[in-house]
């Protein structure tokens, strides 16, 4: 009786360990703001990836979206390149699945919203390319679940007006390392602390996601990396403690685009 309690628990954790890899894609419709968005998009073990397209005065306008599973709902921001440098922030939504609907809340303002499943028979197959996001109505965009790059610089904001930057860049001394940057400022209220994180020889593995250890306050946390932005977690320690009241890193950070 055991041996077979055992078999079926091997069984149901090979089950989760499939499942945790596997992509779920979207195409939802809706309004947002009184517009007219479509949002595609796939997940992966909490994260999102996709684009929203928005009608605007008759125009359309096309966004990135990038997501992250917290606390019950997803955090997504949606966003564009912006004009000059940085980025354009167009919406900050928390939303969940359910029956196939994207339903949540604008923010700040808290207005609900409701996003239906939808399916148009002029778009491209947004699951074309195996494991990874490709845009409907531009043949040549993929968004992959991965995106390391040795260097670049990211930036972060929220619908509670706190911002940041993460920059990465390797050391130009000889030595195979990095010079980790991370500034977070405290809520546009002025409330809380801000968070500094400036390491300048990182040892990183050549390819790929990264943990590191602020070695004054044992904090530790994980650096992923996708296309178009990445995601600080926290693997153990505490924020505050390390950076003081109300401040943190996690979250997601997105690319700046390099200009050529």
């Amino acid at each position: 009786m055991k041996a077979k309690n055992l078999f079926i628990l091997l069984l149901f954790c090979l089950a989760m360990q499939v499942q945790a890899g596997e992509v779920s894609y979207y195409f939802w419709q809706g309004k947002l703001s009184g517009n007219k968005v479509r949002l595609a998009c796939a997940v992966q073990d909490g994260v999102m990836t996709g684009e929203m397209f928005e009608q605007v005065d008759g125009a359309q306008r096309n966004y990135s979206v990038a997501g992250l599973w917290s606390d019950g709902m997803f955090d997504i921001k949606v966003y564009a390149e912006g004009d000059g440098y940085g980025v354009d922030y167009a919406y900050f939504l928390r939303a969940k699945v359910k029956d196939n609907e994207l339903k949540g809340i604008l923010q700040p303002s808290g207005k609900s919203f409701s996003l239906k499943k939808f399916s148009d028979p002029y778009a491209r197959r947004i699951d074309r390319e195996p494991g990874a996001y490709s845009s409907p109505y531009i043949e040549d965009k993929v968004y992959r679940f991965s995106g390391w790059d040795h260097g670049g610089e990211y930036v972060y904001q929220n619908a509670a007006g706190v911002t940041g930057k993460l920059e990465l860049w390797g050391n130009t001394d000889g030595t195979d390392t990095f010079r980790l940057s991370i500034l977070r400022h405290a809520d546009g209220n002025g409330r809380g602390s801000d968070a500094i994180v400036d390491a300048s020889h990182v040892k990183l593995p050549r390819y790929g996601d990264f943990e590191y250890t602020i070695p004054y306050c044992s904090y530790t946390f994980k650096v992923t990396f996708y296309d178009h932005f990445l995601v600080v977690r926290t693997l153990a320690g505490n924020a505050a403690q390390c950076f003081g009241s109300g401040a943190a890193i996690t979250g997601i950070y997105v690319l700046i685009p390099a200009k050529g």
